[in-house]
């Protein structure tokens, strides 16, 4: 069912998404920019059943979110980032940026989807991953305890939008 390829990493994506803004003066928060990557792994995921990514999802009080983004980036608080994402180079030995290596085509096709989701503020991209009978809000409110740390997995994604919700 799903194009399971090694795909992305998760903080390349993130840079890619950060770089995109910086060009069209839109500059995120990291709610923002957890929110803008889970729309794009969701549409990627919803529209030709691809996994773009193997990084973990997970359903917290504010939304989708990439935990290795989040922890990127929380030193900005709740202002807009003017870092990147890093990783750790076994070579080097040291922390390095994440620099984004997106083929020619996937580009242009993470381009579509991420413009008109780039200048929506921090609060209206929440909303949007908040509907009701979206993945968030299936793994979150739950029958059971609320678990910050439970996975949107892409199985879920796609029961989501099988019931026509997308966010």
């Amino acid at each position: 069912m799903f194009q399971q390829d090694q795909g992305y990493d998760v903080r390349e994506l993130a840079n890619f998404i950060l770089d995109y803004g910086r060009s069209r003066k839109a500059f995120l928060t990291n709610m923002a920019l957890n929110k803008v990557l889970y729309f794009l792994v969701e549409s990627c995921l919803v529209t030709s059943g691809r996994i773009i990514t193997q990084a973990k999802i997970e359903a917290w009080e504010h939304g989708p979110v990439f935990p290795e983004i989040y922890r990127n980036f929380k030193v900005h608080g709740d202002k807009p980032i003017d870092t990147y994402a890093k990783r750790f180079d076994v070579i080097s030995r040291q922390m390095v940026i994440a620099k984004p290596s997106i083929a020619e085509n996937d580009a242009r096709q993470f381009s579509a989807i991420i413009e008109p989701l780039i200048s929506l503020s921090a609060a209206r991209l929440r909303s949007l991953s908040h509907l009701p009978g979206s993945a968030w809000d299936m793994v979150w409110n739950h029958d059971g305890p609320v678990n910050p740390g439970m996975e949107i997995t892409p199985q879920i994604i796609i029961d989501a939008s099988m019931k026509g919700v997308n966010a």
